[in-house]
């Protein structure tokens, strides 16, 4: 686990404001989809098949990938850039790819849902599914669900007074999080593939100065409401990365505005919920690599859950490798389950707050 002198130490710099969380797209995810997930781990267990030890992501990948929409070929069904790179040549649209992931996720979270009681709201959902976006269908069936007395770790986040998050999300879950603590987020989409005049009030905008109480939410992967900028496929992380960086030339709109470079550059950042053979994070870690001074850049942090024992091997020596490669870096690597993090994190920051 996180040592706590670790933990003190970032406290002065979240009284600064000189902190940005970087949040995955599977950290809401996971729990949106928390009850369906313990469903299968408890047939998985039950039958023995250790073939289902995936994540929820990867779970929602599979059943993607085998739908009569794709029907991915190969047996890597579980590694969602490859089957959206396989759908996107099939539909010679690489929008609409995006469009249809979108559509299934929806589909997929009320079919999940067999509670009685939602069936008439369930089925309203189902006839405007099109037209909701994916976070409107979550917020309405009132997930993600917490046990009583839980917290959820995303409001926890959004409690801080920090100027800056930055998400690779597809939806506007910590928006919502951030308004339900009563901040005004202003909200910055990466437009790397186009797009630009439709979506004015999404647009990087070179004159914020975002402050706690109006912080900006940075998606550096695309927004729902705007398919064209969802980074999706393989082609799209490496399109993204070469225009984001190689070939970003716009000094009024640049994709990754100067404020934000300058920020990941100076700030220390915790890097939350990815896991580390997944695109999204290989793409995102390079990226920060670009603006980030490994000698004089403040120390960040990796958090991951513990992968399975199979997928690792020998435990004892990937953890040497990985904290070896992240203490180069000028980050600390740590695998433990993220939530359990934030909230530890969130009690570390009401001991420093309250003196």
């Amino acid at each position: 686990m996180t040592k706590p002198d670790f933990l003190e130490d970032l406290m002065p710099d979240f009284n600064k404001g000189e902190i940005i969380p970087i949040i995955s797209n599977s950290f809401r995810i996971e729990q949106i989809f928390q009850e369906e997930k313990k469903a299968k781990e408890k047939i998985a267990n039950a039958q023995r098949d250790y073939n289902d030890d995936l994540t929820v992501d990867e779970q929602i990948t599979r059943q993607w990938a085998a739908s009569e929409d794709v029907g991915y070929p190969m047996p890597d069904i579980h590694n969602l850039a490859r089957i959206a790179q396989y759908h996107s040549v099939e539909m010679k649209d690489h929008v609409q790819a995006r469009v249809d992931y979108v559509n299934f996720l929806k589909k997929h979270l009320l079919a999940s849902q067999d509670e009685e009681e939602s069936v008439d709201l369930v089925n309203s959902l189902n006839r405007q599914v099109k037209k909701l976006r994916f976070s409107e269908i979550v917020s309405q069936l009132d997930l993600p669900r917490f046990s009583e007395g839980a917290e959820d770790s995303l409001r926890l986040l959004a409690r801080l007074p920090l100027p800056i998050y930055v998400t690779t999300s597809y939806y506007d879950f910590l928006e919502q999080a951030l308004e339900a603590e009563g901040k005004h987020p202003r909200i910055q989409v990466c437009f790397w593939s186009g797009g630009r005049s439709k979506a004015k009030d999404h647009l990087s905008d070179p004159e914020l100065v975002p402050f706690p109480n109006h912080p900006a939410v940075y998606h550096l992967f695309g927004l729902e409401d705007h398919p064209e900028t969802l980074v999706l496929s393989e082609d799209d992380y490496m399109n993204f990365l070469i225009k984001s960086v190689g070939e970003d030339t716009d000094t009024q709109y640049p994709i990754i505005p100067l404020i934000l470079r300058e920020s990941l550059a100076d700030f220390r950042l915790l890097l939350l919920g990815y896991q580390l053979r997944d695109w999204d994070f290989r793409v995102l870690f390079r990226l920060i690599a670009e603006f980030r001074n490994e000698t004089s850049s403040p120390r960040g942090l990796v958090i991951q859950l513990k992968p399975d024992r199979k997928r690792i091997g020998d435990e004892e020596k990937a953890r040497k490798y990985l904290s070896d490669y992240f203490d180069r870096k000028a980050f600390h690597f740590e695998w433990t389950d993220t939530e359990s993090f934030v909230q530890k994190l969130w009690h570390e920051w009401n001991i420093f707050s309250q003196g």
